[in-house]
């Protein structure tokens, strides 16, 4: 079953395979970025209960035993990964890159049900809102990290802070010479009307 409801909206028909093509571009990269979110906040955990995070990354042992450290390589992780995908100006505008403020991740939504609203009014640029399904928050139990995390919650750990997952996003991406990039970034409440830039992409 398809979790992504996709609707292109006050789009001229010649447009609508090129704004298709932006919203899965975009989908694509915020599924990537909702596991990372979702993975990283499993790391916070275990870094607070148990003083530190063994990984293996490349064939590379790492350990972390400061939060502040762990924090930092973090935030060049986000941007690795966001860079290539925004403009040098949402880049530039950027105050800070560290995600996996909450859990579940904001983006989960497009794993557990959620509305791509796309509009593209002229070549080269496209608005895309993500609006989340109403209801109990659905974990993607698919997910190890998230499964970790469920049960941290069960047994009294790290409560799942589930307003993050009731936000709205609002999208503006530009057609480069190597993809669709994005360029703004706004969220907002569920049911609010007042759109806020997010500065960390």
């Amino acid at each position: 079953m398809n979790s992504v409801a996709m609707q292109v909206v006050d789009t001229p028909e010649k447009f609508h395979p090129a704004a298709e093509e932006a919203a899965q571009a975009l989908t694509s990269l915020l599924r990537e970025l909702a596991a990372m979110e979702n993975k990283s906040f499993a790391q916070y955990t275990r870094l607070c209960k148990k003083g530190q995070v063994i990984e293996f990354k490349d064939g590379v042992r790492r350990e972390f035993t400061d939060i502040q450290d762990w924090k930092e390589e973090m935030k060049r992780r986000f941007a690795a990964l966001l860079d290539p995908h925004c403009t040098q100006k949402l880049i530039a505008q950027r105050r800070d890159c560290l995600h996996a403020q909450h859990f579940p991740s904001t983006f989960n939504c497009l794993n557990t049900g959620c509305t791509l609203t796309v509009t593209m009014k002229s070549a080269g640029k496209a608005a895309v809102q993500l609006i989340p399904d109403e209801g109990s928050v659905p974990f993607d139990l698919s997910d190890p990290d998230v499964r970790y995390l469920v049960d941290d919650m069960k047994s009294g750990g790290h409560g799942a802070q589930c307003y993050g997952h009731f936000q709205k996003f609002r999208f503006v991406l530009k057609l480069e010479a190597d993809g669709w990039k994005l360029d703004e970034v706004s969220s907002d409440s569920l049911h609010g009307d007042r759109w806020r830039r997010d500065w960390g992409f």
